[in-house]
């Protein structure tokens, strides 16, 4: 996926407050994060972490984690 087609993606999309990417991670405050990887990624677009986070949102919007959590001790 191209930087341009990911802002896209995210231009209109309704976000959540909280979200699960995977067993070990939850994202909060999703719009915010989102727009502070974009921010990132249109001044850097050569460092990949920005594109990697929101792929991570994305991949975990589109395919909601619904496994178990991480046990407490």
């Amino acid at each position: 996926m191209t930087d341009q087609e990911l802002l896209n993606y995210f231009e209109n999309k309704n976000l959540p407050a909280t979200l699960r990417l995977d067993r070990a991670s939850t994202q909060y405050e999703v719009k915010d994060a989102v727009a502070r990887n974009i921010e990132s990624l249109l001044s850097g677009p050569k460092d990949g972490r920005a594109k990697n986070r929101l792929m991570r949102i994305k991949d975990a919007l589109e395919n909601p984690y619904d496994g178990p959590e991480i046990p407490r001790l």
